[in-house]
């Protein structure tokens, strides 16, 4: 792990979440993460979300440090997918569910609805957002 991403806000503020190595994968700064939970700070508690394309897990994580009560994560990377596992056991977040493998696969699978939704796919495969909506 070369580099990391930290939490901005909430319960864990301050943990730094570890990013592998991968090509395509690119977490979102810290400077967007802190102005895209300004907005979306009030909606957080109690809320369920759901990160596609889960990467470094550093959005749907900081949802979860800001109050969310339930987090479903996918992750196609194997190696993204150990540390997803990793960061969530490494927080003691039990209520994180974490599915590896194809998002449009996995999408059928879930039930109930989500108050919060993160579709941000890698940039080399831009097609995938529109397939997932």
């Amino acid at each position: 792990m070369k580099s990391h991403v930290r939490i901005i806000g909430g319960r864990w503020r301050g943990r730094k979440l570890p990013v592998i190595d991968a090509v395509g994968l690119r977490p979102t700064p810290d400077r967007v993460r802190e102005t895209l939970f300004n907005w979306l700070a009030p909606r957080c508690t109690g809320a369920r979300v759901l990160d596609c394309f889960a990467g470094s897990g550093a959005l749907g994580f900081e949802a979860m440090s800001r109050g969310a009560d339930d987090l479903v994560i996918m992750e196609s990377h194997p190696e993204a997918l150990v540390n997803l596992g990793r960061q969530a056991r490494e927080m003691g977040c039990d209520a994180v569910t974490i599915l590896g493998g194809d998002v449009g696969a996995n999408l059928p699978r879930l039930t109930g609805l989500f108050d919060i939704v993160f579709i941000d796919p890698p940039y080399s495969q831009p097609e995938l957002r529109k397939q997932t909506l």
